[in-house]
């Protein structure tokens, strides 16, 4: 049976599947992001949570996100042949490229995240073509909802003229300013404590603050990601997956109508379009 996994940086979906391609189990494990995990983190969470819920597993094919680097899926890869021994070396694919097989199944196009991270690509059906550099949310991500949420968080430690929406939040999270900026600066994985202030955008995103925040980081997000790509292949069909760009798609098509972008596609989830995208590969396993 082939296990597959598809892995942000906040969770990890998997299925079994027969060779018929029907799921026989799904579980869910949290993100296993080889940048922010190490081997032995990895390891653990794989026989805790996996492991022990599957078998005669005979192969592994896992996207993720920071397993784009050779390097880093060379690592993850590792971890994965001693957890599952099948005797098939397990196969790890960054998550955009799991996001364009997903989504263009055999077809070429551009594909698009807009989730924790973000990260675009050009898809020929088989490989990515083209991409732009995936810098992360220090240095990009932009749409994001790290991003998202950490231009909300900087705007109400520094504006006073939001104290309504500051106090609602403070009350919402019960957090202070220092314990943010622990949070931020001094413990493990900021990116998923800064995405998990999400909900209250999405619950607040007519105000005018955060629809700006919205709108300029989707901006931003078309200028990076999506321009570069354009420059040679101006009519490659566009779809998105990942859970901002499926809740915030309207605030997403207002953006892309600006650009004169046409979104075919807004998928919450790659899995299901992985699972058809595998279904071939299973009489092999």
């Amino acid at each position: 049976m082939l296990l597959l996994a598809d892995s942000g940086s906040t969770k990890t979906d998997w299925r079994l599947l027969d060779k018929s391609g029907d799921s026989v189990i799904s579980l869910k494990s949290k993100g296993l992001n080889p940048y922010f995990l190490s081997a032995e983190e990895i390891k653990k969470v794989l026989q805790d949570k996996i492991k022990g819920h599957v078998s005669d597993v005979n192969k592994v094919v896992f996207y993720g996100a920071g397993c784009g680097h050779p390097a880093k899926a060379a690592e993850l890869a590792s971890v994965l042949d001693q957890v599952f021994p099948t005797g098939n070396p397990a196969e790890v694919n960054g998550d955009i490229l799991g996001a364009a097989r997903s989504l263009h199944q055999e077809e070429s196009g551009i594909a698009c995240i807009l989730g924790t991270g973000a990260n675009s690509c050009l898809y020929n059906g088989k490989e990515i073509i083209g991409s732009v550099p995936s810098l992360g949310f220090i240095l990009g991500d932009y749409g994001s909802g790290t991003v998202l949420c950490r231009d909300l968080i900087r705007e109400l430690l520094q504006n006073d003229d939001n104290s309504e929406m500051r106090e609602e939040f403070f009350e919402k999270y019960e957090l202070d300013q220092r314990e943010i900026l622990d949070k931020i600066y001094n413990q493990p994985r900021p990116n998923r404590f800064l995405a998990s202030f999400t909900p209250f955008l999405l619950k607040n995103a007519t105000n005018p603050v955060i629809h700006s925040i919205i709108y300029q980081n989707f901006r931003r997000f078309f200028d990076y990601y999506i321009l570069p790509l354009r420059s040679t292949h101006a009519s490659a069909s566009l779809k998105f997956t990942g859970s901002i760009a499926f809740h915030f798609a309207e605030h997403l098509k207002t953006v892309a109508f600006e650009f004169g972008e046409q979104i075919e596609c807004i998928e919450q989830h790659p899995m299901n379009g992985l699972v058809n995208y595998h279904c071939h590969t299973f009489a092999d396993f």
